[in-house]
């Protein structure tokens, strides 16, 4: 299909458009991007994701750069847009001189910047995009993440060892949003289906901008359900949790990595005890990822931020910028301007060979440019995160 070629200039997106400030880039410094929704319709979630990137970014200078190089993030908010998603990438290899780029942040976005990357030759990697084989079609383009298909499969997996699943389950999905979308109707009924688990009827959709959920929890009334199925993003799942009890429904919530926010520990409360999710990052599994929670937690509270620990994606973004770190300076870059095209595919290439421990655990991307990270299968009792089992990462193909 062809697609349709963005036409901007680099006046139309400068900082004050972008909401962004406008820091000057030496030319001894090595530039990297960071494409991510500060605001629209991820940024509950994807805001916190620059709280990451700038303590990365200011540990790995204060270890003395790359190199002796000072590490310069440069920004664009892409609101969770797929289009300015294109035009980031574009800016950021056409008129930043950056080396990579930590994002875009979503399914949505990826699904269109990984073919804009590519065509310019530089290396995306996407710190929540989770939607099935997405990266696996474009050399330059990496994921961070994890799969919903595998980590939901590590839920049940879970749940079934532990006992706990054992009459029916239904499934409630945004049918406008790519990965709750797909989450709900490619993966967990398949996964449950396999596993033996009966469902409480076909998925049932609702939009994701929708404020009323009361006629999809009134179809739910008289079943008799292990759990409520859900794939969609964070504020829905709040909003669904409280018409739940509101009707006077206590099954809880299972779900993939959709809504594992620390978000829903003062949106849900107790209403959501019981409720199984997963994780790739768990801020209890050692001191690097408890020391990481510590200085977020700190740093979001100087900008007027309140969260109890990082979210998965957080982690992910953060250590995303010291692996970039760590390949940069294997290779010796220099971010030179002559040399930005060699240095870009160098990057790359040295990607799929990398081998790198972070506050998440040892991470490695296979063949397809995903990540293979673990699973924590966390439940809520009295509103506080409890691990209920851990799968350890698995090993890359290559």
């Amino acid at each position: 299909m062809v697609k349709k070629t963005l036409v901007w200039s680099a006046a139309a997106i400068g900082a004050a458009t972008l909401g962004l400030p406008a820091a000057p880039v030496s030319a001894q410094d090595i530039v990297i991007g960071l494409s991510f929704g500060k605001t629209g319709r991820y940024a509950s979630i994807a805001k916190t994701t620059e709280t990451a990137v700038d303590i990365a970014e200011k540990e790995i200078n204060a270890a003395g750069g790359i190199h002796g190089k000072k590490l310069r993030v440069v920004k664009f908010d892409t609101a969770g847009n797929p289009k300015q998603a294109v035009v980031a990438v574009r800016k950021f290899a056409r008129d930043d001189g950056a080396l990579a780029v930590v994002g875009p942040f979503a399914s949505a976005e990826a699904r269109i910047a990984f073919p804009a990357g590519e065509r310019e030759g530089i290396v995306q990697i996407p710190n929540a995009s989770s939607a099935p084989k997405l990266a696996d079609r474009f050399s330059y383009a990496f994921r961070y993440t994890e799969s919903e298909f595998l980590q939901f499969n590590r839920v049940v997996d879970s749940l079934k060892k532990l006992g706990r699943l054992k009459q029916n389950t239904a499934i409630l999905y945004g049918t406008d949003d790519v990965v709750s979308k797909v989450v709900g109707t490619r993966i967990m009924a398949p996964v449950l289906k396999k596993a033996g688990v009966k469902m409480g009827g076909a998925p049932i959709g609702f939009a994701t901008e929708a404020f009323d959920l009361a006629p999809q929890v009134s179809k739910l009334k008289g079943m008799k359900l292990d759990f409520i199925g859900f794939a969609g993003i964070t504020p829905v799942a709040i909003r669904f949790v409280k018409e739940l009890r509101r009707q006077g429904l206590n099954t809880p919530l299972i779900g993939s990595q959709i809504w594992a926010d620390p978000e829903i520990i003062k949106g849900m409360g107790k209403a959501c005890d019981g409720c199984v999710f997963v994780t790739y990052y768990w801020y209890k599994r050692d001191k690097k990822s408890a020391e990481f929670a510590r200085k977020f937690v700190e740093e979001n509270r100087k900008r007027g931020i309140e969260k109890p620990f990082p979210h998965h994606v957080d982690a992910s973004a953060y250590d995303t910028v010291h692996l970039l770190a760590q390949v940069m300076r294997q290779l010796k870059v220099t971010g030179a301007k002559d040399a930005l095209k060699a240095e870009r595919t160098a990057i790359r290439d040295a990607l799929y060979a990398v081998k790198f421990s972070g506050v998440i655990g040892d991470v490695c991307f296979e063949k397809t440019g995903d990540a293979q990270l673990p699973g924590y299968v966390l439940t809520m009792e009295n509103a506080e995160w409890k691990l209920l089992d851990t799968h350890k990462s698995l090993p890359c193909k290559k």
